[in-house]
């Protein structure tokens, strides 16, 4: 349940980005550069296409070349180091967005923040289960082959215990040190 409630919050902000890019009174009054830059500093993807589409219905044309100056004015913001990193912690951030001649620089920022946010995560989904299920095995209202299967999902999540206290160990220390080689706090 917990991963499609994730997989929900994941797809949400792209279904949202694919709604009408913007308003036609917002055609009619679009400062294309700003634009463009609130669009690469917030990490999107160019929507110059959506634009389009949008304010064709007021017969208005996006500024291409406005929009691409403040896209990668807005981009300069977004794509620093520090930044992806602590969005990846979020669970958000995207360097794929970014120059392609930055990818190299960035990755690493990204991959160690998301692969702690992913460990913890696993881990925080590990202790709710563990808490639910003990509670549940052992609930007197519940029926008694409802409780045998809680007792069999407990076994099982404790078999995985040690790998995921381990992987959520690794990724702490791996982030501590990171951070600590690259002067973030």
């Amino acid at each position: 349940m917990m991963k499609i409630i994730n997989l929900c919050w994941a797809i949400l902000p792209v279904l949202l980005s694919s709604c009408a890019a913007m308003t036609l009174d917002e055609c009619k009054t679009a400062n294309w550069a700003v634009v463009g830059e609130k669009d690469g500093s917030n990490g999107q993807e160019r929507r110059l296409d959506q634009y389009y589409k949008a304010c064709s219905k007021a017969n208005i044309v996006p500024n291409q070349s406005q929009y691409e100056q403040g896209y990668r004015k807005g981009q300069g913001y977004y794509c620093q180091p520090d930044y992806i990193f602590y969005e990846a912690l979020k669970g958000n951030g995207n360097y794929q967005v970014c120059p392609v001649e930055t990818h190299s620089k960035l990755i690493s920022y990204y991959e160690i923040a998301h692969d702690y946010y992913n460990a913890e995560n696993e881990y925080e989904r590990y202790q709710d289960n563990f808490k639910d299920y003990t509670r549940k095995s052992y609930d007197d209202k519940l029926k008694p082959e409802d409780r045998e299967r809680y007792r069999k999902l407990l076994k099982d999540l404790q078999n995985d215990s040690d790998r995921i206290n381990r992987d959520y160990r690794d990724a702490i220390r791996d982030l501590e040190k990171f951070k600590y080689q690259h002067g973030l706090k």
